[in-house]
């Protein structure tokens, strides 16, 4: 069925409250951005989206959100046209005013999405890719904890149930990242339904399990390891 009932989102944030580490990503990351901001939490490089429902019950319950500001660019004009259906762009007051029960669906779930096969099966999470350089989470995966990858999986799968339209999206979104990673010759990470994680080759689409504390580290973060003693992860 398709949801009209904003209350449908208390059931949904209820159950996806875990954070996503036990340090503080935002604390990590924003040491690497000029403005000292998450990037996460940076419209100039992640803009949020909430489902038209999920937009009315947030508006009715807190004062941390706003419609995303446009500058009427034609960059802005093409994220405004890029936005899902049914889902518009918003904005919040900063993170230092974060309510946490009431982020947003793609606030919790940052930088992860639902990876779907081939088949169409939704076998657990995968990332934003475009986010690698940014993105502390990303370079550091054997941090993600087991009760935020769970309720993340529990929040999709319910999410599903009330917008069946987002599985053609996530579907078809995994297959760009297949697509993308055969051309770039690398191995999809994989953090799987069952607890363990896998590398998916992106043209035959076997897995293999891995320890994710070998998976590599982007940006400035593979640079701040590579530094004698240093204690950055």
């Amino acid at each position: 069925m398709v949801a009209h009932d904003p209350r449908d989102f208390i059931a949904i944030y209820a159950a996806f409250q875990a954070p996503i580490s036990m340090f503080d990503c935002g604390d990590k990351c924003a040491t690497y951005n000029e403005r000292g901001v998450p990037f996460c939490c940076d419209t100039r490089h992640a803009i949020p989206t909430a489902y038209e429902e999920e937009w009315d019950y947030l508006q009715g319950h807190t004062d941390l959100w706003h419609l995303w500001h446009s500058d009427g660019s034609a960059h802005a004009r093409g994220l405004i046209n890029q936005a899902p259906a049914g889902q518009i762009l918003i904005e919040c007051l900063g993170h230092q005013f974060c309510q946490r029960n009431f982020r947003s669906i793609t606030c919790r779930a940052f930088p992860f999405f639902p990876y779907f096969n081939s088949r169409g099966q939704f076998i657990g999470l995968s990332y934003y890719w475009e986010y690698e350089d940014r993105c502390w989470v990303i370079s550091n995966l054997a941090l993600v904890s087991p009760e935020y990858r769970q309720e993340f999986i529990a929040a999709y799968d319910h999410l599903f149930t009330l917008y069946p339209g987002e599985i053609r999206n996530f579907t078809y979104y995994s297959s760009k990242m297949r697509r993308d990673f055969h051309t770039r010759k690398r191995a999809i990470p994989l953090l799987h339904r069952n607890g363990n994680a896998y590398k998916i080759s992106p043209r035959g689409e076997r897995m293999r399990r891995i320890r994710l504390d070998d998976w590599g580290k982007f940006g400035p973060y593979r640079l701040a390891a590579e530094m004698p003693f240093s204690d950055e992860r």
